[in-house]
């Protein structure tokens, strides 16, 4: 049965109640970006359920200084949008983005961007469970003396680092605030004993479930090396050529 809400959306919209409309929109939307700004433009009563109601599906990917910008600039003239941002992935926050979604669930930033929202006197992103963190290493030294570094640790489940060297210089016993997380994936790198710190945080973390480590065109030797471990938690994740 139609409602209000969808009885001008055309004649097979119409016929559908409001919820479904948006149940196959917030699909939609959560495909991309694009797909998000192509349901707007179907027609004015489509933009006007879909514009603030499916923001929370919706991937934000900002891959420029310009895009981010653009965005901050959104996020200004409608203030009622950034408590929906639920996806955010950000090349770099220039524009005190981050600290304005404090719903986000899954983040992907630079690790410096993280230090903001970690030493505030509230922490405010109690939903975020899914971090990607990019950039350089360096970041950790601020990051471990912020007021609520361990309280955002302690809600992820899933955790990305894009660079090996974000586990050097970082006392294990730090890591036990990770209480909560399933699910590591880490850049790689070639040695000898190159998963000598991944063994060492499967000791630290017995409630991990999976560690993925990202390799380019892993060695015959890796294999065996993971095969000498014995640990089923610890795999590789292949790139470029295929491994074996």
């Amino acid at each position: 049965m139609s409602d209000d809400h969808t009885n001008s959306l055309g004649p097979l919209l119409s016929k559908l109640p409001r919820e479904l409309v948006l149940e196959v929109t917030l699909t939609l939307c959560s495909f991309s970006q694009n797909s998000y700004a192509n349901i707007l433009l179907v027609c004015r009563p489509l933009y006007n359920l879909c514009r603030l109601n499916c923001l929370s599906a919706v991937p934000v990917v900002l891959q420029t200084h310009h895009q981010a910008t653009l965005f901050a600039e959104y996020l200004q003239a409608t203030p009622s949008a950034a408590p929906r941002i639920r996806r955010l992935w950000i090349i770099k926050d220039l524009h005190n983005i981050i600290p304005q979604c404090t719903n986000l669930y899954s983040l992907a930033c630079d690790g410096h961007d993280l230090v903001p929202i970690s030493s505030s006197e509230t922490f405010h992103h109690t939903h975020l469970n899914d971090l990607t963190i990019m950039g350089l290493w360096d970041f950790w030294s601020p990051f471990l003396k912020a007021r609520h570094s361990r309280t955002l640790c302690g809600k992820l489940q899933k955790l990305w680092l894009l660079d090996h060297l974000f586990l050097r210089g970082v006392a294990m016993e730090w890591w036990s605030s990770l209480r909560e997380l399933y699910y590591w994936s880490i850049e790689g790198r070639g040695g000898r004993d190159q998963f000598q710190d991944e063994v060492d945080l499967l000791k630290s973390l017995p409630a991990l479930e999976k560690f993925g480590v990202i390799m380019h065109s892993p060695s015959p030797s890796v294999f065996r090396q993971l095969a000498q471990i014995g640990d089923a938690r610890l795999g590789v994740v292949a790139w470029g050529i295929e491994g074996k």
